[in-house]
C-alpha cells in the first residue's frame, strides 16, 4: 500500500467514499427475446451525497456487444422525472452522475435501452442511485480532532489509550437510532459504535501515518428516509517520525556534458515518504563524490541542472535526511538513490503497444512493442476511460497490467499512453493509443443450485438445504447440482460446521454427507470451477445446508418427545433490514401454551465472502465477540462472552430491540433485528448456527432441552 497523501487526494476520497455498497441489478428483454439470451448487467450505485460526483461502470452482457445507449426514462420514488444529471455514454454505457448540486434526494431508477445484432432492447429500471440528504442540522463530533501516535495504534500489546470522539446534538434535536462510518479505502481502521463513539482501531499495520477525513452515514428516524451523510465529520491525525522513504525507480542516468550533447539535465520522481507530513524537510546528507545534486526541501525531488560538467563513468549514492514536527533532528536514509553519468541517453523511439484482447475477470499485461528504445523514460496514461480506472496500472519500465478477477466490463477501449525522458520535447510528448477489447470468457458462469428436498418452490429461492427425517440416515440425502455452465465444471468442498468427512464428486457434484449429528445442522462449502488451471478460470462458491431432524425428551417430562422443524431450516436474512423467519411445525407437546423456546449457547459463526473472523464470542478478534461488545455497550453492561443475553428473548423482555436476534415467545419464529449483525460498517456475509433450548412448563428454557433446528444465512442481496 503506498503512502496516503491525504491532502493531496482528498477530494477523490470524497468524491468516491460513498460509493462502495454495490449490488448487481440485471433486467430482462422487454421487447423482444432472440436466440443470444441478450442482457446487460450493471453494478448499481448507492449513498451517494448532494454535491457529489461518480459514475457508474459500463454494463458487462450476454449475447452480442451492445451499442447505441440512451437513458429513456428517469424516476423518483416512483415517480417521473426530468433533469440533466444522468448522463450515459452512447458507446459505453458508463452513466455519469454531475450536477447534483440542489437535485432532490430519494430513490432513483434509470431505464435504459441499448441495440445488439442490430436488435433494439429496453432495460426498465436497470440502475438505481439513492441520492441521499445531509444529516439534520444540529449534529456535531466532540472532539472533531484527533491526534494519535503510530506506533501506539499498530502495537496490540499497547497500553496506551487511544483518543475517541463522540456523536452529539443539541438539546432539541431528534435521537439518532443508526451509526456507521461511510465506506472509503481507509474506513476499516475505524469504528463506531452504537450509541456513537468513534475510535481507531488498534493493531492493524496496513495503517499509515497521516490525516484521515472521516464522514459519517446516520440514521436519525425510523426509515431510510431519515438516513443522511455527514461530511467531514472528523479528522484523525496519525502522527509519526520519518519511518521509511523510497525513490521508484531507485536508479536514474544523466549524460555527460559534451559538444554533441550540450547541457543535461536531470530530475527524479518524487519519493513516498511513511510518516507525518507536517513540517516536512528534505535534504541531502553527503553524496559520494559531488555537490551537485541538489533535493526541493519541500517534494524531495532529486535534481541536476544543466553545466554540471559531469563524466561519465561516475554513479553517485545519495543519503538523504527527513525531518517532520515529530522528529527534530531528522532521520537519515542511506543509499536512497543512485545516479549514473554515461555518455549517451537514448532518445524515445518506436513507442507503440499493440492491441489487446483480454478475457472478461482473466489477468493480463502488455508491453512496449518490441523495437521500443529510450532511457530515464516516465510512462502514465492519458485521459483513461472511468471504466478501466482502478482495474489498469502502469509501472516505470512501461508494463501495462490487470490482476486476476479485475471488474473492467465487457467492451472495447481506448487507452492512451504517454512517454517523455530527458530527450522529450514537452511541447510535443510521446503518446500512443492501442484499443483494449474485453471479451466475453466462456468458463463464465451465473449459479450452481442443489435445490431443497423440503417441497419448497420456486427452488431459485430455497436452493441448497436438505433435512434428514427423524429416524433417517445421512445416506438419505445425496444432492446433485444444476448449473449454466456451458462447460464441464469442477467441484471442490470444504467442511465448514458438523460435515467432516463429507465428499463429493469432482465431476457431478454429487455430495456424499458425513460427519453430521442428530438435532444438529451442517454447512459445507462447494467451489464449481470451469476451466480450471486455464488463464480464463472461473469459480463459483456455494454453500449447501443440512439439518439433521430427530426428537429431544422434555426435562420436565421425558415421555413429550418433541420436535422442531423448520421450513425452510436456512433463515436468508438481509442485517441491514432484519426480519422474521417461517414458523416452525412443532410436535410432541402436550400443551404449546406451555412451550418455551430460546436461543442459549454454541454460538458459531462462519464467514463466507466478507472479512469478518470465524468463531464463538469468546473467540479473540471474532465477529461474535465483537457484536457482543456492541450489546453490552447498548446495554450499559459488561460484556459477557458466555451469555445467552444478546440472542435471548427471556434475557430482554424489555429490551428486546437490544438484542441481536431472538425467538418470537408466541409464534416461535426466528426475528433478526435490523443493523445488529454489522461490525465496522460491514454487515455479516455468512451463517450463524446456535443452539436453541426448550421447555414443556411454562418456565424459562435456560437448562432445557437442546438441539440446533435453524441457521441463520446473513446477505444483503437478500
Amino acid at each position: 500500500m503506498n503512502q496516503i497523501n491525504i491532502k493531496s487526494k482528498l477530494l477523490f476520497l470524497l468524491s468516491i467514499v460513498l460509493l462502495s455498497l454495490l449490488s448487481f441489478t440485471a433486467c430482462e428483454d422487454t421487447e423482444t427475446t432472440d436466440e443470444t439470451n441478450f442482457a446487460i448487467y450493471y453494478t448499481g450505485m448507492t449513498d451517494i451525497g448532494p454535491s457529489m460526483t461518480g459514475v457508474v461502470s459500463s454494463p458487462s452482457y450476454i449475447g452480442g456487444k451492445p451499442y447505441g445507449f440512451e437513458i429513456v426514462g428517469t424516476t423518483l420514488n416512483g415517480e417521473s422525472y426530468s433533469g440533466n444529471s444522468f448522463i450515459i455514454d452512447e458507446e459505453t454505457g458508463s452513466i455519469t452522475i454531475a450536477q447534483t448540486t440542489g437535485i432532490p434526494v430519494g430513490h432513483y431508477k434509470l431505464s435504459v435501452k441499448c441495440f445488439s445484432n442490430g436488435k433494439r432492447y429496453e432495460f426498465k429500471d436497470i440502475v438505481e442511485v439513492n441520492m441521499m440528504k445531509p444529516v439534520p442540522d444540529g449534529i456535531s463530533v466532540e472532539p472533531n480532532l484527533l491526534k494519535a501516535d503510530y506506533g501506539d495504534v499498530i502495537d496490540p500489546a499497547s497500553v496506551v489509550e487511544l483518543p475517541t470522539a463522540q456523536v452529539v446534538t443539541d438539546g432539541n434535536h431528534v435521537s439518532i437510532r443508526k451509526y456507521e462510518i461511510a465506506k472509503s479505502d481507509f474506513s476499516k481502521f475505524f469504528a463506531i459504535s452504537s450509541s456513537g463513539v468513534i475510535s481507531i482501531v488498534r493493531g492493524d499495520v496496513n495503517l499509515l501515518p497521516g490525516k484521515y477525513m472521516l464522514s459519517l452515514k446516520l440514521t436519525t428516524g425510523a426509515s431510510g428516509e431519515d438516513e443522511g451523510i455527514f461530511e467531514n465529520a472528523l479528522e484523525v491525525n496519525i502522527t509519526s517520525r520519518p519511518l521509511a522513504l523510497t525513490y521508484t525507480p531507485a536508479t536514474g542516468k544523466i549524460e555527460e556534458e559534451s559538444a554533441l550533447s550540450g547541457s543535461t539535465t536531470f530530475t527524479s520522481n518524487a519519493p513516498v515518504l511513511k510518516g507525518s507530513l507536517e513540517g516536512l524537510v528534505y535534504s541531502i546528507k553527503k553524496t559520494t563524490a559531488t555537490a551537485k545534486i541538489e533535493i526541493d526541501p519541500q517534494t524531495g525531488v532529486l535534481s541536476v541542472k544543466e553545466n554540471h560538467g559531469l563524466k561519465a563513468g561516475q554513479k553517485y549514492v545519495i543519503d538523504v535526511n527527513v525531518k517532520n514536527e515529530f522528529s527534530a533532528e531528522g532521520v537519515d536514509f542511506n543509499g536512497v538513490f543512485e545516479l549514473e553519468v554515461v555518455e549517451f541517453i537514448e532518445p524515445i523511439q518506436n513507442f507503440a503497444y499493440s492491441n489487446v484482447n483480454a478475457i472478461q475477470a482473466v489477468a493480463f499485461e502488455v508491453n512496449p512493442d518490441a523495437g521500443f528504445k529510450g532511457d530515464e523514460v516516465r510512462f502514465e496514461f492519458v485521459d483513461l476511460p472511468s471504466a478501466l480506472q482502478g482495474n489498469l496500472s502502469i509501472d516505470h519500465e512501461g508494463k501495462i497490467s490487470a490482476l486476476k478477477g479485475n471488474k473492467i466490463p465487457l467492451g472495447s477501449y481506448s487507452v492512451k499512453v504517454k512517454a517523455t525522458n530527458p530527450k522529450s520535447d514537452p511541447n510535443l510528448p510521446s503518446i500512443v493509443t492501442f484499443t483494449l477489447i474485453v471479451g466475453e470468457n466462456p468458463n463464465y458462469f451465473t449459479y450452481v443450485r442443489y435445490g431443497n428436498n423440503l417441497g419448497l418452490t420456486p427452488e431459485t429461492n430455497y436452493a441448497n438445504q436438505f433435512r434428514i427425517a427423524v429416524g433417517g440416515s445421512l445416506s438419505s440425502v445425496n444432492p446433485t447440482p444444476t448449473t449454466d455452465a456451458k462447460v464441464s465444471l469442477t467441484y471442490e468442498i470444504r467442511s465448514i460446521h458438523q460435515s467432516n468427512g463429507t465428499f463429493i464428486d469432482p465431476s457431478t457434484g454429487k455430495i456424499t454427507l458425513a460427519g453430521l449429528a442428530k438435532k444438529q445442522c451442517a454447512i459445507v462449502m462447494v467451489t464449481a470451477t470451469a476451466g480450471k488451471g486455464t488463464p480464463s478460470e472461473f469459480s463459483i462458491q456455494t454453500p449447501v445446508f443440512f439439518h439433521y431432524s430427530d426428537a429431544v425428551a422434555s426435562p420436565s417430562n421425558s415421555s413429550e418427545q418433541v420436535v422442531v422443524e423448520y421450513s425452510p431450516f436456512v433463515f436468508q436474512v438481509n442485517s441491514n433490514k432484519g426480519g422474521r423467519s417461517v414458523k416452525p411445525v412443532i410436535t410432541g407437546v402436550n400443551d404449546m401454551t406451555k412451550f418455551t423456546f430460546d436461543y442459549r449457547r454454541t454460538f458459531n459463526y462462519y464467514n463466507f465472502f466478507g472479512t469478518h473472523a470465524d468463531g464463538q464470542p469468546n473467540a479473540a478478534g471474532s465477529f461474535m465477540r465483537n457484536l457482543w461488545n456492541s450489546y453490552a455497550e447498548s446495554t450499559g453492561t459488561t460484556p459477557n462472552y458466555g451469555s445467552r443475553n444478546p440472542l435471548s428473548y427471556y434475557a430482554n423482555p424489555a429490551l428486546i430491540n437490544s438484542a441481536l436476534a431472538y425467538v418470537d415467545p408466541n409464534a416461535y419464529e426466528v426475528v433478526v433485528n435490523p443493523n445488529k449483525w454489522i461490525y465496522d460498517g460491514e454487515p455479516a456475509n455468512g451463517a450463524m448456527v446456535g443452539q436453541i433450548t426448550f421447555e414443556t412448563n411454562g418456565k424459562d428454557p435456560a437448562s432445557g432441552g437442546q438441539m440446533f433446528p435453524i441457521v441463520l444465512w446473513f446477505d444483503t442481496n437478500f
